[in-house]
């Protein structure tokens, strides 16, 4: 019998693939000698002839499904073709040098490097209750953050988020994984993946209509948290509808990037003193904590940050210390900024 995942269909998963009800690990075993392994909620399917992953599966608990307490929500926005997925980091286990995260990591790196033969496949599935798990998609990188929450004793634990956009494929065959793993063999893989790896351009479930490939980054956020235009108008204004670190004057390049972020702050996504205005690429770089700005206005970098492209030495690494200057009608309150820069490990 021919298996496949389908979008919104469950399936069992008993814990065990000797079980022959098990629908979820028995299947992706399949004529392997090992599959994925029953513990987290990141798993990866491992390559005969390769260390990347043959596939990554991801797992997202529903509330109260976990067995240990999770303070991370995941965003399974499947009707509108993305995904966000916080990575696995607790206060013994940093983000940055957990095994299961650097997987992930690696995938986007290369994603972002245009090496996409080198990108494992990323099924997602959700765990709407114990013994169950629901397909949400073939999932695909498309940018990824640090964000941090607050621990019961104060402290705050970064992790990454990882967003991933969904292919607008509705099944994914699961010998494709196998053949994927025994021999690196694509040619059982849907169209769209093929697709995304010839030309990197993304058919996005659920219509097929390509991404926006302006050059901006793309950000996936609930309804509720938007900001509205007036909003992004306003803040434009203030600055002068320049970018913060370099002077870029080009509105269709420019970003509202938050201090605070909205997914977690939601009262403060239009509050004026959590917001910059950054081009895309330093907004992203912002985004992934490799850079920030302490309670004095000074551009802080972390020590992992070491850029080919001279355009980021200079506008970045190179100014190490050096404090910004604002408008007059701007301010970005310290106490924000505090709080940011206690969830970076490496401040």
């Amino acid at each position: 019998m021919q298996h496949a995942f389908r979008v919104g269909q469950q399936y069992r998963d008993t814990g065990s693939y000797r079980n022959p009800d098990d629908q979820f690990l028995r299947w992706i075993r399949g004529p392997l000698d090992t599959g994925i392994k029953n513990t987290g909620g990141i798993r990866d399917l491992g390559a005969d002839r390769s260390d990347t992953p043959a596939a990554l599966v991801l797992v997202s608990n529903d509330s109260g499904i976990s067995q240990h307490d999770d303070p991370w929500e995941d965003t399974l926005a499947v009707n509108a073709g993305y995904i966000s997925y916080w990575g696995d980091a607790k206060a013994d286990n940093p983000y940055d040098e957990s095994t299961q995260n650097q997987k992930i990591k690696a995938a986007f790196d290369n994603a972002a490097a245009g090496r996409r033969e080198n990108v494992p496949p990323v099924l997602v599935f959700r765990k709407p209750e114990s013994g169950v798990v629901e397909f949400c998609g073939l999932c695909v990188p498309d940018h990824l953050e640090v964000r941090a929450y607050r621990a019961e004793d104060g402290t705050q634990v970064p992790n990454y988020q990882f967003h991933f956009s969904i292919l607008n494929t509705n099944t994914v065959p699961v010998t494709w994984l196998h053949e994927r793993a025994q021999q690196n063999d694509d040619s059982a893989a849907p169209d769209v993946w093929q697709q995304w790896v010839q030309s990197g351009e993304v058919a996005q479930w659920p219509t097929g209509e390509p991404l926006d490939s302006s050059g901006r980054v793309r950000r996936y956020e609930t309804a509720e948290i938007t900001v509205s235009d007036a909003f992004r108008a306003d803040t434009l204004e203030r600055y002068g509808h320049e970018c913060t670190l370099t002077g870029i004057q080009e509105d269709a390049l420019l970003d509202l990037a938050h201090v605070l972020p909205r997914s977690q702050h939601p009262d403060l996504a239009e509050h004026p003193e959590n917001v910059l205005v950054l081009n895309s690429l330093h907004h992203r770089a912002f985004d992934a904590a490799l850079f920030t700005i302490d309670s004095d206005y000074r551009i802080q970098t972390s020590p992992s940050f070491d850029p080919a492209h001279p355009f980021l030495r200079e506008t970045i690494l190179n100014r190490q210390d050096d404090q910004l200057s604002f408008p007059p009608t701007v301010e970005i309150r310290p106490s924000f900024l505090e709080e940011l820069n206690a969830g970076l490990s490496w401040l």
